[in-house]
C-alpha cells in the first residue's frame, strides 16, 4: 500500500529538500534512460536515540550514482534486531511507492556471513523482500546500504 508521506524529508545532492520524490526519480531516469534504482537503510545508535538513514542511490551505469536520502531519529528499541528490522522495513516502504517507476534493487546492511551476529535476519530479509517484487541483496553486495546510507546516518 503507498504511502507518500514516506517519502517526504529526502534531500538532495545540494543539501535541497526533494519536494516530490516520485517526480524527483522520475525525471532523472527520463535523463538517465539505462540507469538503476537502488534503496538501502543503516542506523546508528547513539546513546538511546537511533539514527536511521534512508538512500535512494540512482546509479548511471558508467557515469556514477546520484543519492538522496532521508534521516530519521527514533527511540531505541530493546534490541538489536529489531533495529535491524526496522532498517529493512525503512528500505522497502520506500521502495514500494517507488516500484511503479521500474525496477527497483533493495540492499539491506545485513550479512550474507553466518559469522555474523545480524545473519540472523538474512533469510528472512531477503525472502521479504523479494517476495515483494524487488531484487534484494546483503553484505558484502549492498552499496546502497553499507556506503549510501552508512555515511548519512554517521
Amino acid at each position: 500500500m503507498k504511502d507518500h508521506s514516506v517519502l517526504n524529508g529526502f534531500i538532495g545532492p545540494n543539501h535541497q529538500r526533494i519536494e516530490d520524490v516520485c517526480a524527483y526519480v522520475k525525471a532523472w531516469l527520463q535523463e538517465h534512460p539505462n540507469g538503476k534504482i537502488f534503496v538501502g537503510a543503516d542506523s546508528k545508535v547513539r546513546g538511546e536515540i537511533v539514527k536511521y538513514a534512508t538512500a535512494i542511490c540512482l546509479w548511471d551505469i558508467g557515469r556514477g550514482v546520484s543519492e538522496i536520502y532521508r534521516n530519521l531519529s527514533l527511540p531505541k528499541p530493546k534490541d538489536r534486531f529489531s533495529r535491524l528490522w526496522k532498517e529493512v522495513s525503512l528500505a522497502v516502504e520506500v521502495a514500494e511507492n517507488l516500484k511503479e517507476l521500474g525496477e527497483i534493487t533493495v540492499h539491506i546492511d545485513i550479512n550474507s556471513n553466518p559469522a555474523f551476529k545480524s545473519h540472523q535476519l538474512f533469510d528472512a530479509s531477503i525472502g521479504w523482500i523479494s517476495s515483494l517484487g524487488f531484487k534484494a541483496d546483503g553484505k558484502p553486495n549492498s552499496w546502497a546500504a553499507s556506503c549510501g546510507a552508512h555515511k548519512r546516518c554517521q
